[in-house]
C-alpha cells in the first residue's frame, strides 16, 4: 500500500507540461545514459534494473508483476547492460525519471500487441535506436515506425494530461532496412 502511494505521488508531483510525450521519453533515455561508469556502461541502478527486466520479459514473456520483481532483483545485481549514447542532454531528475518509467511499466503486460508497441517505444526513445536498428525478423522499418506511432497513441490515450505533438516522419521512400 505504501509503495502504491509513493508511485501515485511521483506521478502527481511531476510537472507534465514541461515537455511533450516524446520529449519526456527522450529525456528518460538521456537520464538512463547520464550516469556512466567505465566503457560507457550505465551505473544508474534504475536504468540497469529496467533494462534487465525488459531483457528477461522478452525472453520469458513475463507479466507485469514478475517484471517488477525482476527490476527489484536487478537493482541488487552487479551486472551492467550497455546502453547506446544519444545527443539528448538529460534535464530531468530521478523522480521525474521514475514517473516516466511508470508510464511504460503500467502499459506493459496488458496484451502482446501493446508489449510490442512499448518495446518499440523503449528501443526508439530510451535506447536511441534508429529505425533500421529496430528491424528484426518480425519487424521491418515501416513496422517499427507504426509500432512507435501506435505506442505513442496508446500512451497519449491513457495519459492525456501529457502534451502530444505529432512529429514522427513516415517517409517510406528512404529505403528503411
Amino acid at each position: 500500500m505504501n509503495a502504491m502511494v509513493k508511485v501515485q505521488n511521483i506521478m502527481q508531483v511531476v510537472d507534465w507540461s514541461k515537455y511533450s510525450l516524446e520529449e519526456w521519453l527522450y529525456q528518460f533515455g538521456a537520464w538512463m545514459n547520464s550516469v556512466s561508469g567505465t566503457c560507457g556502461r550505465s551505473i544508474n541502478p534504475i536504468a540497469v534494473a529496467m533494462d534487465e527486466a525488459i531483457v528477461k520479459q522478452r525472453k520469458f514473456k513475463l507479466g507485469v508483476r514478475k517484471t517488477r520483481q525482476i527490476i527489484a532483483d536487478s537493482m541488487l545485481s552487479e551486472e551492467k547492460p550497455k546502453l547506446s549514447r544519444s545527443g539528448v542532454i538529460c534535464e530531468i531528475d530521478d523522480n521525474e525519471a521514475r514517473a516516466v518509467q511508470r508510464l511504460i511499466l503500467d502499459m506493459q503486460g496488458q496484451s502482446e500487441i501493446m508489449d510490442e508497441w512499448m518495446d518499440a517505444i523503449i528501443c526508439r526513445y530510451f535506447y536511441g535506436n534508429s529505425w533500421s536498428q529496430m528491424c528484426n525478423e518480425n519487424r521491418t522499418g515501416v513496422d517499427a515506425k507504426f509500432d512507435v506511432k501506435c505506442g505513442l497513441a496508446a500512451l497519449h490515450c491513457r495519459y492525456g494530461f501529457i502534451a502530444y505533438e505529432k512529429r514522427i516522419a513516415f517517409d517510406l521512400d528512404q529505403g528503411i532496412c
